[in-house]
């Protein structure tokens, strides 16, 4: 069962309402939900007085206390063993899903377009094996070339695509398109027209045109049980880490944003095709 927290603050006006409130206290309303075979315990904490009481709290929720869903703006107290869950594996793959969707948009259009895989430490297997798919130009930064061996090895033999496997950071310098799945913490030789799909906001400035905040529309039934106080890629990632629901590591984002412009696929694909010719 997955367990979700969101902590509602009461606005209060006048005197007699903050009086009021606080002689009412604080408040715990638990609802179970489920859809497709995923249950959800939505625990609303409404806070009337300013203060959370989070022994009340501890009490509910229990044995899932390291791993809540919540929102990134709760401030957990420290020694008391609440952690709020993670969605990294599942934001990995909206990146990626959302770059192999455009090269196989593009694919007859720009048959020969470099594309760029820099692995910061993840492995990235089998989307180089997925790429082999659509793309013929395959640049793999990473600082662990060996584990590459035996996919560069079968996408050779089987598809007659050659991997590019190298830990210079220059094979990205040319690359329009460049697929980062994990965080971006070093500074990259990337061209300032390149397309940069990856699954965190980068800590360091990366020149190109990065995006990390991906979009969807979350299927029917998990959209009803779904919080309010949750995004969509944080709820489905917890539904395809934790509920097991491994379809939705299919969804193909309908926008990528960062902090200052979005994109779609169709006008990354556009995009790519201008830039090409």
């Amino acid at each position: 069962m997955l367990t979700a927290l969101t902590i509602e603050s009461v606005k209060t006006g006048k005197w007699y309402k903050k009086m009021f409130n606080k002689l009412r206290g604080n408040s715990i309303i638990t609802e179970i939900k489920s859809a497709r075979g995923v249950a959800l315990r939505d625990i609303r904490y409404i806070n009337r007085n300013g203060v959370v009481d989070w022994y009340a709290l501890d009490s509910v929720i229990g044995a899932q206390r390291n791993h809540i869903l919540c929102n990134d703006s709760v401030i957990f107290p420290e020694n008391m063993g609440f952690k709020r869950f993670e969605n990294t594996e599942f934001k990995r793959r909206l990146a990626c899903n959302l770059g192999l969707f455009v090269l196989s948009k593009i694919k007859s259009e720009i048959p020969d377009l470099k594309v760029g895989v820099y692995d910061g430490g993840t492995d990235c297997s089998p989307l180089i094996s997925e790429l082999a798919n659509y793309c013929g130009n395959i640049q793999l930064v990473t600082d662990n070339a060996e584990q590459y061996d035996d996919t560069a090895e079968t996408v050779l033999s089987d598809m007659g695509i050659v991997v590019n496997v190298s830990e210079n950071r220059e094979a990205l310098s040319d690359c329009p398109l460049i697929i980062a799945p994990a965080r971006i913490d070093e500074s990259l030789p990337v061209l300032g027209s390149s397309i940069v799909l990856t699954a965190f906001a980068p800590t360091v400035c990366v020149t190109g045109l990065v995006y990390f905040d991906y979009y969807f529309r979350m299927p029917n039934m998990f959209d009803r049980i779904k919080p309010e106080s949750l995004r969509n890629e944080y709820f489905a990632g917890a539904l395809y880490t934790k509920g097991r629901q491994y379809e939705l590591g299919s969804i193909v984002p309908t926008t990528c944003s960062n902090y200052s412009s979005s994109q779609t696929p169709k006008s990354i694909c556009e995009y790519l095709v201008r830039l090409k010719n």
